[in-house]
């Protein structure tokens, strides 16, 4: 079984952090992540198959929740220009029409990684 331990070295990892100055900050979202798991898959501890969907879940949440943080801000990959023929599209970041709500968020991720997680999600008796 899998705990939040765990996760907070492969968030910092992907999201490209170099210290820990927001790790109490992500915390707080991969344990919100984590009940959130179980209680809609109805079980009490995280099967090991479920880290990188625990993982990708928190990632999704905190840059959803917070585009505003500068070390959040940048790992959104969204200041890039495209070029295919004589076609160009400059995307940039859109983190300023996103609002902080973070339940609405969190239930939104949940749901929208609801594939992963059917698999393991038990029926209430």
């Amino acid at each position: 079984m899998i705990t939040s331990e765990k996760v907070w070295p492969i968030v910092k990892l992907r999201l490209g952090l170099t210290d820990d100055t927001l790790k109490s900050l992500i915390e707080t979202y991969i344990d919100e992540i984590e009940r959130r798991i179980k209680h809609y898959c109805n079980i009490q501890r995280l099967p090991d198959a479920l880290l990188f969907t625990w993982v990708s879940m928190t990632i999704d949440a905190v840059r959803i929740d917070l585009p505003n943080v500068d070390e959040i801000d940048d790992t959104v990959s969204g200041g890039s220009n495209v070029k295919v023929g004589d076609t160009s599209v400059s995307g940039g970041s859109t983190g300023n029409a996103v609002s902080n709500v973070s339940k609405s968020v969190i239930d939104e991720v949940v749901l929208n990684y609801r594939h992963d997680l059917n698999h393991y999600r038990k029926l209430r008796w």
